[in-house]
């Protein structure tokens, strides 16, 4: 294959573009930010299940309370219906000693109970204060997973600002190119990552490696118009 050397040189120009744009797509691609919300976001779903099963222990401890308050209340009814009984004056003195150590077992057994009332009443407290914790927490994750998508969303526009103005000049440099030299192009620039390089000093800048004397020989013998590749990378070869 044949192009002036005019021609070859845009490839130079080019690669350079392309080189650009890939850059931009590699650190768009990688932008530090991103693993950032990947990690972010692999917490929400344990800090809001621990929520949830928050919610189900203070569930369940009200219910605990509910339940220890129905049987404080059954024995103050108890207690009153007893100290009726004492207050009634029917009471034979048998009746009395026996209801009197009742009332003072109720007491004693009330007084646990509402003890207990307490320790409920403190571990639904705590619940709660761990709950607030969590969903504070919560909050904080998801607002910096927002302000961290808000900044790379403007960094991806700043980004796609800049390969619109590098394909801008892309499609003005392909325009001036045959179609045959830049669909060999394309296929090693697809196959290679680099499409083409300059041949300087006997080095290819693509691969930046030294080129044979026997090759540089070769190249040096060959119509400047004749299309070269670089024994190594395979990129095509424009003379300097």
């Amino acid at each position: 294959m044949k192009a002036k050397v005019e021609v070859q040189k845009l490839l130079i120009d080019l690669n350079a573009i392309d080189q650009n744009i890939r850059k931009i797509d590699h650190q768009k691609k990688n932008h530090p930010q991103l693993m950032k919300i990947t990690e972010l976001t692999a917490r929400l779903p344990s800090i809001e299940a621990s929520i949830v099963e928050n919610d189900s222990q203070i569930s369940e401890t009200k219910k605990e309370l509910s339940r220890a308050e129905v049987d404080v209340e059954n024995i103050a009814k108890r207690v009153v219906k007893d100290n009726e009984r004492l207050d009634s004056g029917e009471t034979s003195a048998k009746d009395l000693t026996q209801i009197q150590h009742e009332i003072g077992t109720l007491k004693r057994k009330q007084k646990e109970l509402e003890e207990v009332e307490i320790s409920i009443l403190e571990k639904i407290e705590d619940l709660e204060h761990k709950k607030s914790g969590m969903q504070e927490i919560l909050t904080q994750v998801k607002d910096e997973i927002s302000q961290l998508n808000t900044l790379i969303k403007n960094d991806f526009s700043k980004a796609n600002s800049e390969i619109s103005v590098f394909t801008t000049e892309r499609n003005e440099v392909v325009s001036k190119i045959d179609e045959a030299l830049i669909e060999l192009y394309e296929k090693i620039r697809l196959e290679h990552g680099i499409g083409a390089g300059i041949f300087s000093h006997g080095t290819c800048s693509s691969c930046q490696i030294q080129i044979s004397p026997a090759e540089i020989s070769k190249i040096n013998a060959i119509d400047p118009e004749e299309i070269i590749r670089c024994e190594n990378c395979r990129c095509i070869l424009v003379r300097n």
